[in-house]
């Protein structure tokens, strides 16, 4: 698989742009790979899905000590009960403020509309999730806090035409 800049920018662009704003850090991009499949690398990962002319998953990933450390930030002074609760709902607002700036990006240079799913949010070292089995484009952001993953898989919608049979997509309703 061969990297499409179009596909991963927009990402860069957002998860940058995002972070920057709500919490006021230093963000750069980092290391840029391939998988045969969405693998999250740390134990606090945010799954969301794309849908539209382009199918599939963005899953970010990132060590809990990140996580938290970015949930204070944004959130101010807590307490650690008030953390506790506003944890998940913020790293989700988060995530889906990053794919909702780059899904308008990617929509703006193909007028069509993409749309996303509410994030689900997975904690834990023992985890295991189904994800999208596409191959991956794996974007590495680095924080003040530590390092944030992206892995983005997504695919054209089998509807468009672009002149060759699609991949089938299994693990999704409807796909095989």
């Amino acid at each position: 698989m061969k990297i499409n800049a179009a596909l991963v920018n927009p990402f860069v662009e957002a998860g940058i742009k995002v972070i920057k704003e709500l919490t006021n850090i230093d963000v750069r991009r980092g290391h840029l790979s391939i998988q045969e499949k969405p693998v999250p690398t740390y134990e606090v990962s945010i799954i969301i899905g794309i849908y539209g002319h382009l199918t599939g998953q963005v899953v970010y990933s990132m060590k809990k000590q990140v996580a938290v450390r970015l949930v204070q930030k944004i959130l101010g002074e807590v307490n650690n009960q008030q953390l506790k609760e506003m944890f998940v709902d913020t790293l989700g607002e988060m995530a889906n403020m990053i794919t909702g700036n780059a899904t308008a990006l990617l929509s703006a240079k193909k007028d069509y509309m993409l749309k996303i799913t509410t994030p689900a949010i997975v904690t834990g070292n023992q985890i295991s999730v189904n994800l999208v089995p596409n191959p991956t484009v794996v974007l590495g952001m680095y924080t003040t806090y530590g390092p944030i993953e992206i892995n983005i898989a997504l695919e054209e919608a089998a509807s468009t035409e672009s002149g060759g049979p699609k991949k089938p997509s299994a693990g999704k309703p409807g796909g095989g």
